[in-house]
């Protein structure tokens, strides 16, 4: 809703067209949403004042749909850290469908195997080529949103821009590729949106607790999930196709992606998972 002053009234401008039972909702921007409803779930939803007909601009579109696990009733912009003064926090705006939730740290070894631990000199295929190199982005956060939910659970959504949101969700993949959860449950399946009449792919959303056990894994497992991060290449497409151009078809030339396609390390990685668990 939008208040007119000159008119002392509030008039609807634009609305959610998805039933939802709503437990608490937070403005994220003047036009990125975030919501919380009755069956466990988180939504982000964003306003397009720039669409061409009136019918596109009075409609919520959903860019962010995620199963937290446990009902949210309280939001409130803030962090449980003092506030950082690196190039990290320098960007205002996040994106609203890049954060993740990072409640229930406690949890985080439930994702992990047995670990063994084994030193670096038993690693295979980790080795980087004397042609590549580490060109790891940075963290850039925008909002920070603070929750609570009715089991008690304090937890954080951190707005990630475009490159850092892409990042994390390659370290998301690669990890469900490698790690064999306890009891063999999916964990796209746990985190889809799930309400009463629909069910959705989580999207839009980072799990930040399956990110941050990253940490606690064994070198060995952690050298074989950046490795399907370098073959995956969704941390650093979009930067090397701007950096080096593209041809007609929107891709890369395959001599040129050969030669400066930055690759991963360990070290990379860890720094970055570090950063991000440092802001709350």
């Amino acid at each position: 809703v939008e208040y007119y002053p000159e008119h002392n009234t509030v008039e609807e401008v634009a609305r959610d067209f998805n039933a939802n039972d709503t437990t608490a909702i937070e403005m994220l921007t003047d036009d990125v949403y975030l919501g919380a409803e009755a069956y466990n779930n988180l939504f982000v939803l964003k306003r397009n004042r720039a669409a061409q007909s009136d019918a596109m601009r009075c409609r919520l579109d959903t860019i962010g749909e995620f199963h937290l696990g446990e009902m949210c009733n309280k939001f409130m912009g803030g962090s449980l850290v003092m506030p950082q003064t690196s190039a990290s926090n320098a960007s205002g705006q996040g994106s609203g469908g890049g954060s993740g939730s990072t409640d229930g740290r406690n949890r985080r070894r439930s994702i992990a195997s047995s670990k063994k631990t084994m030193e670096s000199s038993q690693m295979s295929g980790g080795a980087q080529s004397a042609t590549s190199r580490s060109r790891r982005p940075s963290v850039v956060v925008g909002s920070q949103t603070l929750f609570g939910t009715v089991d008690g659970t304090l937890g954080c959504i951190l707005g990630l821009d475009g490159p850092t949101a892409a990042f994390f969700a390659c370290l998301e993949r690669s990890m469900q590729r490698t790690i064999k959860p306890i009891g063999g449950f999916s964990h796209q399946m746990f985190r889809a949106f799930s309400g009463e009449k629909r069910q959705y792919p989580s999207h839009g959303f980072v799990d930040g607790d399956m990110i941050e056990a990253f940490m606690d894994l064994d070198r060995l497992t952690m050298q074989k999930i950046v490795t399907y991060m370098n073959k995956d290449g969704g941390w650093e497409m979009d930067d090397v196709m701007m950096d080096y151009g593209s041809d007609k078809n929107g891709s890369a030339s395959g001599d040129m992606m050969e030669d400066v396609r930055p690759a991963l390390s360990v070290d990379d990685v860890l720094a970055l998972v570090e950063e991000i668990a440092m802001l709350h």
